[in-house]
């Protein structure tokens, strides 16, 4: 029985239902679907009743739960003593990438790393933003890329690049006219296509209405918003974009403007502050440094 299984289990039975499920594991509604099904087919028992409504746990389940929770948490458990001990040779680096920021720029650079230090084991992780500094602050993971808003002062942090948001839309939009970037303010109102909540960069946007003071519509919140974009027709809202994801727009009917945000979009290399970096990770970090001043994030400006 895969781990991975039993979580997908435990989501769904608190969710009760695919679409948040799936959401939370970040992961499609027909992946999750196939790992309840190999599961149930596994136990040879069903786990959940399917309609409309959602998902609703049979009798079997209720009764299987408990254990697949202790199953879990003791697995967890596992796996932290694991990492303590791996925690000890310092031949092993663990690096977090805030949700999503791996969707919009490629972490190759710390594969190359690797490559040149072949005795220094690199760990790559992805959570949410929030759970990225609780797992930094707790000595869970050595670096992580993270980006604004953040508390600087927890922080030794590297400012790795400063990017812009994009606003991608139809062209029959009133917005499309022109090439001249849009005031942020002007998304009041606006119908707007954004990253799940899990997202860094969705809670970028979300940062940048609160200093606005501004209310649009998120009408869709996906983890995939990028293909509501090279899908669109017609004029239904505005889709909030990184340079990265602009540059994956194919949709010859979609007009990009940049927006002028409070302030800038901001990726930063952090470590806690209370911890002195080893030689490793310090390593590590003059060589993220270095790369970005080489290869800085790309915007659409500065892209042929």
């Amino acid at each position: 029985m895969q781990m991975k299984y039993v979580l997908s289990f435990l989501t769904l039975y608190r969710e009760r239902n695919i679409s948040r499920a799936s959401a939370k594991l970040f992961i499609t509604q027909q992946g999750l679907s196939r790992q309840i099904q190999m599961l149930e087919e596994e136990m040879g028992a069903v786990l959940f009743e399917r309609s409309k409504l959602g998902a609703s746990p049979t009798e079997v389940c209720e009764a299987v739960y408990p254990h697949f929770q202790k199953m879990y948490d003791e697995y967890e458990k596992s796996i932290s003593v694991i990492d303590s001990f791996r925690k000890k040779d310092r031949t092993c680096i663990t690096v977090a990438f805030a949700q999503g920021l791996s969707n919009s720029g490629s972490p190759e650079f710390i594969f190359d790393y690797q490559k040149l230090h072949p005795e220094i084991n690199i760990e790559i992780v992805e959570n949410t933003q929030a759970e990225c500094i609780r797992k930094l602050l707790d000595g869970e993971i050595d670096v992580a890329f993270l980006v604004n808003p953040i508390d600087k002062s927890m922080f030794n942090t590297i400012t790795l690049g400063e990017g812009y948001m994009y606003a991608a839309m139809h062209k029959t939009h009133p917005f499309a006219e022109g090439n001249e970037p849009i005031d942020f303010s002007l998304l009041d109102g606006e119908n707007i296509i954004t990253g799940s909540t899990q997202n860094a960069l969705r809670g970028m946007f979300d940062y940048f209405c609160e200093l606005t003071g501004i209310h649009p519509y998120v009408i869709v919140s996906s983890n995939y918003s990028l293909d509501y974009v090279n899908a669109m027709t017609e004029n239904i809202g505005i889709a909030t974009v990184t340079s990265s994801m602009a540059l994956r727009i194919v949709n010859p009917d979609i007009r990009i403007h940049r927006l002028i945000t409070p302030e800038p979009g901001y990726v930063y290399c952090c470590t806690p502050r209370s911890a002195v970096p080893d030689k490793e990770i310090s390593a590590l970090l003059r060589f993220v440094k270095r790369h970005f001043e080489l290869e800085p994030i790309p915007t659409l400006e500065n892209c042929p």
